[in-house]
Order: structure tokens, then sequence, then C-alpha cells
């Protein structure tokens, strides 16, 4: 029997890579030898690729995280046991019985096997950069949402602690974990959040064992008030689309629903729910974004404050090159228009490929990385290449989502919509490149009346500024807001109810 495997990184790779899924690092086999393999090869690249994160990340795993921590009661023991048990089974070696904690969901996605092969690997995957492997720290609840509780178990190394997230269902069985990399500081909310003027209020995108929990920030008052729905880019990222010491997710609904426009937001399916996407051998990058941002905007139409009739879409990244199909499959026509926020128009093999003679340049990539993954995405050009029958050589995980992404073009997919569009770019954004991206969108769009482009001189591809003539990598790791005027714009072209 196959068996699909993916270990999450010590630095999560999405902010290297515009569009490498979460499950890049899996690949079926059918042997325990070839996923230790396989990993170790593609993490001695990373780890050489990501040498500027590795010394600001172990001097940040020992600080405080900040964040809602829920207070102490016999329930919330509960899950701490729970988790801690889960834990030393693994670390025992005691498979069968972590299994049988599984949720019933998570059961219909990995084996016992998986497990091991996940905890093993993991393991060596965190010694290489922090040492033998001590013992298990603090266990705490770090929060409950309306589809998890979040119990967080310290995993202590001897050069770091890394924080090890359990997802675990209301019965206080294990749904789903991830190992969380970064630790802060993060960006305080920015100046122009006016929390007197809007409340926020838990919701649940979706149901069944993919549900996932949001946050709707609304206008006081009665409204009806225009909505705006936030989808994320690539990789597994939680509502606020945290990277490093950034959360502009957190910036864009603080800032419009204090200037009276609504704003749903959700942790991403490959963020809630990352070992069942990884176990997935059907994961699509519909799956992924499309499916999820339509059932955002289903919500809405519920709300009774909410306009349905002004629900607009802001896809950053990734989301923003899905912003065409989410039109295309929104069947019930209730996307009044969209934001692309840092969005390519090309394929994602011709922007990653982009980014890579970048990040070569400037020293942020050996010789070695760079022709690993180029090899790996030239492959996605190939119009032989096949999910179903890849190359053995492929690398880049679930052969079944690069089918579903390869050959999506953004801007030709626009040519023939009516919704309004406002494309945004930042001009210093070495992911999305504005001199490259900015003119195919134009000429693709050429025919069309309704699409207004704004650019931004001094901003990286998450929209924070910097100095000089292209971002770089660290850059993200200073903590920073999205400008007022980013928000205006958006706020003025939402209110200004394009046609």
């Amino acid at each position: 029997m196959k068996h699909l495997f993916q270990v999450k990184l010590l630095v999560t790779l999405f902010v290297i890579f515009l569009c490498i899924p979460t499950t890049v690092f899996g690949q079926e086999s059918d042997t325990v030898e070839h996923h230790v393999k396989l990993n170790g090869k593609l993490n001695a690249l990373s780890g050489d690729l990501l040498r500027f994160t590795t010394s600001t990340q172990l001097e940040q795993n020992n600080l405080a995280r900040k964040g809602p921590i829920v207070d102490k009661d016999k329930h919330q023991d509960r899950f701490e046991q729970k988790a801690r048990h889960y834990i030393r089974d693994l670390e025992a070696g005691k498979y069968q019985h972590a299994l049988k904690s599984s949720s019933r969901a998570l059961k219909k996605s990995i084996s016992e096997q998986w497990l091991e092969e996940y905890w093993v690997t993991l393991k060596q995957q965190l010694q290489s950069q922090a040492g033998e492997f001590l013992s298990i720290g603090s266990v705490t609840v770090k929060e409950s949402n309306r589809v998890h509780t979040n119990v967080e178990v310290e995993l202590l190394f001897e050069k770091a602690t890394f924080p090890f997230i359990l997802r675990m269902d209301r019965s206080a069985k294990v749904d789903d974990f991830l190992l969380d990399s970064f630790m802060g500081p993060f960006a305080e909310a920015p100046l122009y959040s006016k929390p007197e003027l809007f409340t926020e209020k838990e919701v649940v995108i979706g149901k069944g064992d993919f549900a996932l929990p949001g946050t709707l920030s609304i206008p006081k008052g009665k409204g009806p008030f225009p909505a705006v729905v936030l989808v994320q880019g690539s990789g597994a990222t939680d509502k606020d689309e945290t990277v490093y010491a950034l959360k502009p997710f957190r910036d864009l609904a603080f800032g419009l629903a204090s200037q009276g426009i609504a704003v749903l937001r959700y942790n991403k399916r490959t963020y809630e729910h990352a070992i069942k996407t990884t176990a997935d051998p059907n994961h699509t990058v519909d799956k992924e974004t499309t499916d999820d941002a339509l059932l955002a905007t289903r919500l809405l139409e519920k709300e009774k404050r909410i306009d349905e009739e002004r629900i607009y879409i802001l896809g950053h990244s990734q989301g923003g090159m899905m912003v065409p199909k989410m039109i295309e499959e929104d069947k019930r026509q209730n996307i009044a228009g969209a934001i692309i926020m840092g969005g390519p128009a090309r394929t994602i093999q011709d922007v990653v490929l982009d980014q890579f003679e970048y990040l070569l340049s400037v020293g942020q990539i050996t010789e070695q990385v760079y022709e690993f993954y180029t090899t790996q995405y030239e492959m996605l050009n190939d119009p032989d290449f096949s999910g179903e029958n890849p190359p053995e050589e492929f690398q880049l995980g679930q052969a079944a989502f690069w089918d579903s992404i390869n050959d999506i073009r953004a801007a030709e997919m626009a040519k023939n919509q009516t919704e309004p569009l406002l494309i945004i770019q930042g001009e210093r954004d070495y992911q999305v490149l504005s001199d490259v991206e900015i003119p195919v969108w134009k000429e693709a769009l050429r025919d069309r009346e309704n699409i207004t482009y704004q650019l931004y001189p001094k901003l990286n591809h998450f929209f924070t500024e910097g100095t000089g003539e292209m971002s770089k990598p660290e850059e993200y790791f200073i903590p920073a807001n999205i400008p007022k005027y980013v928000v205006n714009d958006i706020v003025g072209w939402v209110k200004s109810e394009p046609q």
C-alpha cells in the first residue's frame, strides 16, 4: 500500500516560493527508506536555501509567544493530558496506540506506518538544526475555536524549543497537527485600526472533515454593509496570513472594518487540516483555494447585515491568481468583483522560475538548489506532463495538485469575464514581478473597461514598505503593517460600487 508523507520544514517555504503547496515535500512511495532518503535530500537543499533564517529562528524560539491563552479548567486539563499522551506514544514508538487516539477523519488519512515515518523524519530534520531531542516541555491549550481545540506541546532540543500544535476535536481526539516554525515578535495591530467601530464574531466555513474556523469583522450599525472575503496565497497560513513577523490579513480586516466594510477571513485548509490535506492523493488547487472561498461567500449571503449584492473577493498571491477561477465557478454569481493583490498573470511555474533567478543572483540560494528546483519546475512545462503518471524524478509532491494548477493563466481566464477587478501590486515584490506581470494583465484585459490598476513603489509581496530597488526574504522578519494608503485605495474602490 502506498503512503503519502510530508514533514513541514523548520521554516515555511511559501515565503520563498510563490506556490509550493503544503505537500511539496511529500511523495507517494512504497518504503519508509524512500521517505527518509527523499526528505533528507530535500531538507539538505532547503536548509541551504533558507540559511538566512536559521539564526533568527533559533534566537526567537525561546521568546514568549503572543496570542490568546485559555484559562485553566478541568476541560482544558483533559485536552492537555490527551495531547501529552499522544506525543509520548509517538516518542515511545507506540504508533498503533497514537492512531487509536486520532479522530475518525484523521484515521481515514494516515496509518501506523505513516505516523512512524512522520515522527522519525521530523525529529531528524529538527535535530539537524537544533541538536538532540531532549524531552517534552510544557503542554498548553492555546486556543479553542469552533472547529478545534489547539494544544501546544513544546519539543525540547539541545539548542531550541519548537512548538508542536495538536488540533483536537470535541471528544479530545487528535484531528490534525503541525509544527509551528516562527514564534515572534509579530507586528502589532495597525494604528488605523478602530476597534470601537466594529465587532468580530467567530464563524465556520463549510462542514465535515474540512470545516474551517473564521472571523467575521463587521462594522457597527444596521448595515447592510459591503463585504470582502480574504483568500490567502500558497502554503499553510492562518486567517491573518501570518508570515514570520507580518499579519497582512489582520491589518486588512481591521482597516476595512474600521471604514465600514465587513471582512471575512479564515484559516486556510492546508493550515487547519495540514495532515489530512497532505494525505489526500487527490488534493487540488480548487480544494486548497477556490472551493473554500466560494463557501465563504455563501456564508456571507446569510448574514443579515451584509449586502449580498456587494460581496467581493480579495485574493493575495496564489489567491489572486485563482480569482478568475473563483468567478468562473461562482454558479450563483454573487461575487460582485475582486481585488487581485500581488497575483500572477502567468503560469505558476513561470513565476517561480523567475524567483529562482533572482534568489540566485542575490546569493540567497546556491547553484545546487537552483539547479534542483528549476529542473523540477521545468518538468511542468512539458506538454506531456501528467499527474497520473509523473516522471520518476519528479519530487514536488502530489502530482494531482500540479495537474490542477500548472495550466492556469489568470489573465487569459479573466479576459472574457465581466466582474470588475482592482489589481494592486508592490513594485519591490521579487515573488511576483510588477514589470513582468502587470503588462501581461494589461495586454490580456485591454478590451475591458472595468479594470483598475494601482502600483506601490515601496511595497514588497506582502505589501509592507522597505528600501532598495527589490525586496529580499529577510524583510519579512521585520514587524510592519500594510500602509493605510493601501487600505484607503481598497475602501475607495469597493465603496465606488464598480460595475
